[in-house]
């Protein structure tokens, strides 16, 4: 069975020198993992500084691996929340057209999916490609992200996240 691993980071120091954060990624990010603790601890904390109106701002980003090799890693951050719910809308606009293009919220990073043979897909964020089959792809994406809106919805109280859940269940059906 194909292995894929998602785990989210957020940013925690200003970057200014992306050699740096490649090289030293400790100083600049605390990687969530499995502990979405640290992600409520973070922004209970300092509640002001993150969330406006319900909405949350958080800079960070997504680990994606698949076999240790790395497909998306510290370079790639935007705001996350948003960069999430864009994976969500590309995933959505995939399984209508069979393929689906867009791009990180702030930055001109490409996220792509295309169909391929066999019900495997390959998946691009900038040029760093991952070929899996669909179900494992959607299956291991859709599990993450329903985790983090689930985090923000229930235990944050940021109500204006529903939405992400509905479309994650309305992927799900569409399957």
């Amino acid at each position: 069975m194909e292995e894929l691993t998602i785990n989210e980071f957020l940013i925690k120091n200003p970057i200014t020198d992306l050699q740096d954060l490649i090289v030293n990624p400790s100083q600049y990010i605390i990687n969530v993992e499995d502990d979405y603790n640290k992600l409520i601890s973070i922004i209970t904390k300092d509640q002001d500084r993150y969330i406006e109106n319900g909405i949350i701002t958080i800079e960070g980003g997504i680990f994606i691996k698949q076999h240790y090799q790395e497909i998306s890693g510290v370079k790639y951050w935007d705001d996350l929340p948003t960069l999430w719910s864009y994976i969500l809308n590309v995933m959505e606009e995939y399984l209508v057209d069979g393929q689906a293009k867009i791009y990180f919220p702030s930055q001109p990073i490409k996220i792509q999916l295309k169909k391929l043979y066999r019900k495997k897909i390959e998946f691009l964020i900038d040029h760093n490609r991952l070929i899996i089959e669909q179900d494992i792809f959607y299956k291991t994406f859709l599990d993450r992200a329903e985790s983090f809106f689930n985090i923000l919805v229930n235990k944050l109280d940021l109500e204006k996240y529903e939405y992400e859940i509905k479309q994650i269940q309305k992927i799900r059906l569409m399957i």
